[in-house]
Formats: structure tokens, sequence, C-alpha cells
């Protein structure tokens, strides 16, 4: 019997170590005892770095954030059971935002099946076609650890993660008792490495190359958009883009505009609302002066679109682009329609950075500036009532668009910066203006690949735990209370020397359903209304957060600043009334 706790752990630790040869170094473990042989197995890995998160659905959060920042897969480990389901949330934003994960799940073996054993669910598939690829492993065998075959599983399973379309796969990993051999040296250890060897299949480099995104538009292709783009006045908008997209993208779309003359619509996420390249033609707030935009005027409408990465948070934009009868060029980087409003009239499968590069190379032109100028007109004169709002009330007034102004104005150089759902990231959009992010270097993130509230917390952690300065994020009280679970890491990353700041705004739940048709129905109050009139300094307390509570704009304007400059992790909580909030909102019409 102990000759198979021996196999085990052989099994485990040639799996771990496959994948390192791969590039994977971060490994996030949620503890139990199926799982015991993987997860020992990557703690005694000499090149993996192991994060321990108890809750899985933290985990993968967690896990979603690394990634995310590294631009490498990471891996998930479980124990079997109900604990991988857990990490489902996790997942589908994964699989929504093209996040790589190797989700390894330890699982009874096949007699422990359907006969009701213990802590045993059918676990192969589970994700269904939310991941890339799911495979449960052989068990574990002296004949298949001598084959390559965990080389060649290895090899395949990471491949389809960090493929054309990056995303989650799910290994299931079968594991019979005992799990460990009774002994257990380092020599041992050492020995078995130094066997396993440094090198994977030799052609490691050529799949995955092989399986990037298509680097060109066909000639047939470009001169079709050139024809439409020639045709007249256009309009650019960028949605949010992943790190792979915004390679290289900032520039060549600054080249692109002044080639076509036209105004671009830049979503918060789509992170070139902090670039420092030139922005002359860049709009920032569209979302407030879209709301009064007479959808049957012609002041405004385009000959042609060209849209980049996912749909934008702006409902206002949503609104707009609906009204329009105008051919869209839908450049989608990993061949998935992105368009709920469904007016793509052409799709192009490729980098941002390439199309611009390819449209760069034609003879195209625009001279004509009017249209071009009439957007910038608008943009300035929303900016200056966007302005006027957050200057003119008094400091009883505290709203969230204070909140965002004052974090901007202080926000150390090279921050990353994370928002929340619902209010949060559309208070981001409003209020994000070319004034207030003029001069920041900021690297800006949000779960918007499902747009959920779970799990904003520890995405923010893994991203902090990738970032070497300060990190900051804006969230509601629902979304803080939703993944407090989360904060059981920020102990660690307190005395690993990572800084950070949460900001809390309390808003009694947000009220997002006051702007909706449901604030008309007389059940109102008891299904949409969402105060969980909790104490968040004790959460602060108990994960070892150090706290402020703001209640005023004169107490945040003095202290926020302040704090940005404190070691550690702290919890900021701004104390906003709701009704204050609405009236607040109502104002920037």
């Amino acid at each position: 019997m102990d000759s198979y706790g021996s196999l085990n752990y052989k099994w485990a630790f040639s799996l771990i170590h496959y994948f390192s040869l791969l590039g994977v170094s971060e490994v996030v473990i949620s503890p139990g005892s199926r799982s015991t042989p993987l997860a020992l197995a990557s703690e005694k890995h000499p090149a993996i770095n192991t994060w321990m998160q108890i809750d899985e659905r933290s985990a993968g959060f967690f896990a979603l954030g690394l990634a995310q920042k590294k631009q490498q897969a990471v891996i998930l480990i479980c124990t079997s059971g109900s604990a991988v389901a857990n990490w489902f949330p996790a997942i589908v934003e994964a699989n929504h935002s093209y996040t790589p994960l190797l989700l390894l799940s330890a699982d009874r073996p096949t007699e422990l099946h359907h006969c009701g054993a213990n802590q045993t669910i059918e676990q192969q598939g589970i994700f269904s076609s939310h991941v890339r690829g799911s495979l449960t492993l052989e068990d574990a065998s002296e004949i298949l650890l001598n084959n390559h075959y965990l080389k060649q599983i290895s090899t395949q399973i990471y491949s389809q993660a960090m493929g054309q379309k990056p995303g989650p796969v799910h290994l299931n990993i079968p594991l019979r008792e005992p799990l460990l051999p009774k002994r257990f040296t380092s020599d041992n250890l050492n020995h078995f490495i130094n066997q396993l060897g440094t090198q994977i299949l030799d052609n490691i480099k050529k799949i995955t190359q092989d399986k990037k995104i298509n680097p060109s538009i066909s000639s047939v292709r470009l001169e079709l958009l050139s024809k439409v783009i020639g045709s007249g006045k256009g309009l650019i908008i960028c949605g949010a883009l992943n790190k792979q997209e915004q390679e290289g993208f900032s520039n060549r779309l600054s080249q692109l505009t002044h080639k076509l003359n036209c105004p671009v619509l830049i979503d918060p996420l789509s992170n070139l609302r902090f670039s420092s390249i030139d922005n002359s033609n860049y709009i920032y707030n569209y979302d407030h002066f879209l709301k009064q935009y007479h959808l049957n005027s012609d002041s405004l409408k385009p000959d042609w679109i060209i849209r980049f990465g996912q749909f934008p948070v702006s409902k206002n934009l949503l609104l707009y682009l609906k009204s329009l009868n105008t051919h869209t060029i839908l450049v989608s980087s990993y061949g998935d329609k992105l368009d709920p409003i469904h007016k793509a009239n052409t799709e192009i499968h490729c980098l941002p950075a390439t199309f611009c590069k390819q449209i760069l190379a034609t003879s195209i032109t625009n001279k004509s500036d009017t249209h071009r100028s009439h957007w910038l007109a608008l943009d300035k004169k929303s900016e200056a009532k966007i302005n006027h709002i957050l200057n003119n009330s008094d400091n009883t007034q505290l709203f969230e668009g204070h909140v965002i102004n004052t974090m901007l104005e202080s926000i150390p150089d090279h921050s990353l910066l994370f928002s929340a759902n619902s209010m949060a990231i559309r208070d981001f959009d409003t209020f994000i203006t070319q004034q207030s992010s003029q001069h920041k270097n900021v690297d800006f993130y949000a779960n918007r690949g499902v747009s959920g509230i779970d799990g904003n917390i520890s995405t923010f952690l893994g991203l902090l735990a990738s970032h070497k300065k300060y990190a900051i994020a804006v969230v509601g009280d629902l979304t803080f209370y939703h993944d407090m679970n989360g904060l059981l890491i920020c102990k660690k990353l307190a005395t690993m020397g990572f800084n950070a700041t949460i900001i809390l705004i309390n808003n009694s739940g947000g009220g997002i359903f006051n702007y909706l048709p449901q604030q008309q129905l007389d059940s109102f109050d008891k299904l949409w209304t969402t105060d969980t009139d909790l104490n968040f300094q004790y959460s602060a307390k108990l994960y070892g957060l150090n706290y402020t509570k703001i209640e005023n704009r004169k107490e945040l304007d003095e202290q926020l600043p302040a704090i940005f400059s404190l070691s550690g992790i702290q919890l900021v909580e701004v104390i906003i009334n709701q009704k204050t909030s609405v009236e607040c909102h109502k104002k920037m019409v």
C-alpha cells in the first residue's frame, strides 16, 4: 500500500513539474485531504510559489487576478466534492474575460463513484461550455508515469489555456488512498526532481505560437474595409481590452485617428483614458451628453463605426448605437461576436494594434473636420458641467463622484486601480474625465466578463499580489460583503510588503435600482432595497486591516491623500446618503 502512496506523490509532482517547465509559477490552493499530493507537490517544487485561500470561491477569483496581471496561466487546486463547484463563479468570469486558469481538482477513484461514497460528485464536465477543455486523468500507474503520459497531458492542457482563445481548462485527477508515502525525505525528492529533467516537448513553443491570434487581415478583406472607411465620416469605439489587446495599440490608434480625422469614444477599461499618448481626438464624457442626445438628429451620426474590444459600460452609448443603421466593423481578437445589439456588419479577427497598422498602410484619409469637432465640443461642454457639479456642492453633499475625483487627484503614479461592478464602474465611466486622468499612469481593471458582484475583493487582491506598486479598489458595501472571506489573505500580503487601499463606498446597497423601473413597484423596499446595515469596522478588525471612516467632503479631501502614503492594507469606509447620491446623479443630466 505504501508503494501506492509514493506513486501518488510522483504522479502529482510530475504534473506540477511539467507545468512549471511551460512557464507556470503560481498555484492557489484550498486545503483538503484528497488533494494532498497535489498541494504538497506544489509547495515542495522549487519553481512554484503557493498561495493558500481556504474558501474555494475566493481562491478562484484570487487566481483570476493573478493570471490577469501576470498574463500567464495560474493553477488552482482543490479537493473533491462541493469544493469544485465553488470555483464556478470565477470560471465563468475567466471564460468571458479570456483569463487562463489550470483547474486541478482532486477526485475519488472510479470504485467510489455512484455508490454513495462521501464527498463524491460527478466532477468530469462540471464546468460544461465555460472551459476551453475538460479531461479526467487515468488512474496513476508506473507505466503511464514512465511513458510521458503526463508530459503530453500537461502540454495539451496548457496549450488550451494559453492558446488563440485563452481561458480556463479543467483537469480532474482521481487519487486512491494512501495519498502519501509513509516515509518522505528531501533526498528522495531531489533524486526524483533530477530524474524528471528540465526539458518538456521540444515543440511546445511552436504549439503555443501556432495557436496565437491570426496576425493579419487578408488583402481582399482589407480592400473592402478601405471602401467602407473611405466613404465618409467615422466613429471609433474602444471597449474593455485585456493586456494582450492593449499591447502596441494606443500609439497606433492615435495615428489612425489623425489619419481618419475621427473621434474615439474610450471606455475606462480600454485603459486609454490613462494613456500618455496624444489624446486630442479622444471623447471621455459621451455617457453624459448622450443622455440628452436626440435620436432623430443627424448631428452625431457617422457613416461608419469601428468597434474594438468588449461592448462599453455606458447604457446611454448602447441606446445611441441601437438607434443607428450605420456600417459597423467589429474587431474581435478572439473570434467571439461581442455585439449584444446585433449591429455589426463586418467582423475582423485580429489584435487591435494589427488592425490599425494595416489600415494605416492604406491610402485612406479624411480631411473633413466638422464631425470630429462637433463631438469634441460636446465633450468639453459635458466636462465643464461635471466639474461644476463636483466643485459647487457643499461639504455635506458627499456622493460617489467626489470620491472618484479626489481619489484620482491623489492616486500614486503607476498604481493599479480596480472597480467593482454595478454603480462603481458606471461612476468611473462618468467621472474619469480628461482633466481628472491627465498625466496619470494607472492600470485599470474590473471583472466585466460577466459583471458579477461576487469575488471582486479576491480578484483585486490577486492583482495586488502580482503588482509591485500601490493598488486601490473602489467597491460598494454589497460587493465588499459578498467577498469578505477573500480578505483572509490580507495579513500575509501586508507582511510581504504589499500596500493597498480598499475604498468601501457605503451607500446602503448602492441604490442602483432607484434608477430602474423597479423603483415604482409597491414591493420595491422589500425586494430591491439592499441595505445590509453592517458595521464594517468589525470586518477590518477581524481581518487585520487598518480602518478609517469618512463622512463628509472635508474629511475626504483631508484624509484620503494621506492614507495612500501608509503601509499595509487600508480599509476606508466612505458613508454616502443614498437619497443625496440619487439627487446628485440626477443633476448630471
